[in-house]
């Protein structure tokens, strides 16, 4: 104490000392475990004073502790790949030390693209996936090509002509629409329709030209009244004043306006004939004009002209002699059977008038009113369609033309086959590889130049649609906003992933039924005119009647909601004997079993794994997306350049660059995109029909791989809450309507409207909103038409 310092005296026991321990990173369970363990052993000492922090690893949702860590509590899963026992005791003496190493928890060998650096990620695409139970066997390769089955005839004495049709009308199809020869399905139906009164019911595959057969005997017949027997003309008696002679109902507007397309062709030969639509959507004042001044042939979808009928007195049905409905079945499963109950009925009070107001005879016109329905598949919906309009109909296949039944009624559900020269193939595919194994498939497809020019990926929900087409679009911020906007800016874009040297630009489109009208035709025609290699995204808007040439490859990234949807999904495809692709993407277990429905629809379908999928698509570099300051586009790089390894490199660059949108203020939110787009595609893997429901049972399906195919490293909440749920931003109207205001001032009482309905398009959503109207009697968005 003669230095004036101070004496500590510290009480020393004789138990050593033992440092305080804590653990940090990994899983809040793993961590309590690790404390528990080293409670009980008494020997939790720690190197150093202050723990390191862990790296964080991804793990598997499902994936299986170790043994010594897991015995408080019941394993949810039995572990598929699992670690020896000295693998299990060295990793006991990490947990003690604090340090809970990267792969510890995760079962499976180390990935390439595992990193030791602290904050490193693990992508772990080809572990703890279940086993398929498809035999895979080598592709036998066609040594002849399928003979067409819808394609035109090769007979040089099967002319239109010959069929029945005028001169002017044969010579327009063969030198202006470089139509030579019809197809089986118009060579049975043109004559019947020409010269008999009688209901007919059209049924035949899918791009055979169904709607040229019931369009040109009307066009025939009511260019007859301008012409002497002999053929010659007598000078123009009908105007567009004249009298409305047809009508032509369809489900959807766009296929409204491909057949007022098709139609106004085939008219240029008669240009006194008037055609125009009344369809949802546009302005019903335009819409009166023109019904004002004459129309001669009227193509509507059921609401719109259900509603004319009601309020425009100038609709004059009483000279209708045809009542056409396409797409009958569709036309039922949107539920448009009170329109059409209520349509029919109308045409049919009306007297029918034999002469116009100019005292025009209509003697060369049906002496009745002729009803043709058109369906590509035989259901009950359309027996039950052909019992309310059609009366001693006429059962008109590709292949026969005869007296099948009377009424519509007692005809045999027949079963559809695709084009004989469609290829289908189906990808059996773990949840987890789904997104990559999609972007594999694409980049193949357009590695070679010419080989696929234009491809359809149809996807079950609009919020899925929106997600994959702002994930695949080169560039991450949206086009700068102009006073002069396209309506295409934001379903049109650049392409990204999927490009090759062969093709270094691909147009990336998107469609589905909450789009505005206007921006919805105006990227179909874009999608039809682009001469570059494009790809469109979207739902079963676009499965049913729609044309579009040099579709070349259909992928169904998600299975259609029933038989019959895939039908019509691939059949725009191979058309007007074209040949084509379908590949299906089905996951391993239940799904498997869905393939058995699709081997009775069709000649073959051939199984494939997503091993050579991936083998192809990603045996070059992948180009990522442009950057917002950056000119040239980086490629992918991962530490082994092999396919597999990039596709765990790809997975990891999606997650991190959705995790990434979380931190910024732009208003492209990708992050909240694919949540959102998650939950819709569970709500609608819900609504299959009954009758496949089995194959797709939602309790089944695995909730983090499904997670992981829209780039989530987990699987988000709500999906059960619907959108009504989801939170707003102050001061941000969903709609630009009072709903959101109202949902947030009545919580408690927490109202049903259509925004609480989810963003399922077509079929799904019509049946969601059948429910709902059955439970609460509310109307829907998603009536289309």
């Amino acid at each position: 104490m003669s230095d004036g310092g101070l004496l500590l005296n510290f009480d020393l026991t004789d138990q050593p000392i033992k440092r305080q321990v804590k653990y940090t990173g990994g899983r809040w369970r793993d961590r309590v475990s690790a404390q528990r363990i080293a409670k009980r052993n008494g020997d939790g000492q720690s190197t150093g004073s202050n723990a390191t922090p862990l790296p964080t690893t991804q793990r598997d949702r499902h994936s299986a502790l170790p043994d010594d860590i897991a015995h408080d509590r019941p394993a949810k899963r039995q572990r598929i790949q699992g670690d020896s026992r000295s693998e299990v005791s060295s990793r006991s003496l990490s947990y003690m030390t604090g340090k809970l190493p990267p792969g510890s928890i995760s079962s499976g060998p180390r990935s390439a693209t595992q990193s030791n650096k602290p904050g490193g990620v693990t992508s772990r695409l080809f572990t703890s996936n279940p086993t398929p139970k498809t035999v895979f066997e080598d592709p036998v390769e066609d040594v002849e090509p399928a003979v067409p089955s819808n394609a035109p005839l090769s007979d040089e004495a099967e002319t239109f002509h010959a069929l029945g049709l005028s001169r002017r009308i044969a010579q327009h199809l063969s030198t202006k629409l470089e139509m030579k020869a019809p197809t089986s399905i118009q060579k049975n139906t043109i004559p019947l329709l020409i010269k008999e009164d009688s209901d007919a019911f059209l049924q035949a595959q899918t791009g055979s030209g169904k709607t040229l057969a019931y369009l040109l005997p009307i066009v025939q017949r009511i260019m007859a009244m301008s012409q002497r027997e002999d053929g010659s003309s007598i000078g123009v008696q009908i105007h567009r004043d004249s009298g409305l002679f047809a009508i032509i109902l369809a489900p959807t507007r766009e296929l409204c306006k491909q057949i007022a397309t098709v139609l106004e062709k085939v008219l240029r030969s008669a240009p006194w004939i008037v055609s125009t639509t009344v369809i949802g959507g546009e302005s019903k004042k335009s819409e009166k004009a023109r019904l004002r001044k004459g129309v001669n042939i009227l193509v509507a979808t059921p609401g719109r002209l259900a509603d004319h009928l009601d309020n425009t007195k100038v609709l004059d049905v009483g000279t209708v002699r045809w009542l056409v409905l396409d797409e009958g079945d569709r036309l039922m499963e949107m539920g448009f059977e009170d329109e059409l109950k209520s349509i029919v009925s109308k045409i049919r009070k009306e007297e029918l008038k034999d002469s116009n107001k100019d005292d025009v005879k209509f003697d060369k016109l049906p002496q009745r009113r002729v009803t043709v329905l058109c369906s590509a598949t035989m259901k009950r919906n359309v027996q039950k369609l052909g019992e309310i309009s059609l009366q001693d109909a006429v059962h008109i296949t590709g292949a026969k033309s005869d007296n099948d039944g009377e009424d519509g009624a007692e005809v045999d559900e027949a079963v559809f086959a695709a084009p004989a020269q469609l290829k289908q193939t189906y990808l059996v595919v773990p949840g987890k590889l789904r997104l990559v194994t999609l972007i594999a498939l694409l980049k193949s497809s357009f590695a070679r130049r010419g080989s696929v020019m234009k491809a359809i990926i149809f996807i079950s929900c609009a919020d899925s649609v929106d997600f994959h087409f702002e994930l695949f679009r080169n560039g991450a911020s949206r086009p700068a906003s102009s006073e002069k906007t396209s309506l295409t800016d934001s379903t049109v874009a650049e392409a990204a992933y999927i490009t090759s040297p062969a093709n270094p630009t691909v147009n990336l489109l998107k469609l589905h039924g909450s789009l505005p009208q206007p921006v919805r035709t105006a990227t179909l025609n874009s999608f039809r005119t682009l001469n570059d290699p494009c790809v469109l995204i979207t739902t079963d808007i676009a499965s049913r009647g729609l044309d579009v040439p040099a579709v070349d490859l259909v992928i169904e990234y998600d299975p259609a909601f029933s038989v019959d949807d895939h039908t019509h999904r691939i059949g725009r495809t191979a058309r007007a004997g074209r040949p084509g692709k379908a590949v299906l993407f089905i996951q391993p277990g239940c799904e498997e079993g869905y393939l058995d429905l699709l081997n009775s629809t069709a000649s073959s379908v051939a199984p494939q794994s997503y091993e050579s999928t991936l083998q192809k698509g990603f045996f070059t570099p992948i180009t990522l997306p442009k950057p917002d300051k950056e000119t040239e586009a980086p490629t992918l790089v991962s530490e082994k350049q092999t396919p597999n390894s990039r596709a765990e490199a790809l997975q990891l660059h999606i997650e991190q660059r959705l995790l990434a949108t979380e931190k910024e203020s732009s208003n492209s939110k990708l992050l909240d995109s694919a949540r959102q787009a998650f939950r819709s595609h569970i709500r609608a893997y819900a609504t299959h029909v009954r009758d496949e429901r089995k194959y797709f049972d939602i309790t089944q399906l695995h909730l983090g791989h499904t997670a992981k195919s829209y780039g989530l490293r987990e699987a988000p909440g709500g999906i059960g809450g619907g959108p009504s749920r989801r939170t707003f931003r102050p001061g941000h109207n969903k709609g630009g309507d009072q709903k959101g205001a109202d949902r947030d001032d009545n919580d408690k009482k927490r109202r049903i409207d259509d925004d609480d309905i989810p963003a399922v398009d077509d079929a799904a959503a019509v049946r969601m909103r059948m429910k709902m109207k059955e439970v609460m009697n509310v109307a829907s968005e998603f009536n289309i038409g």
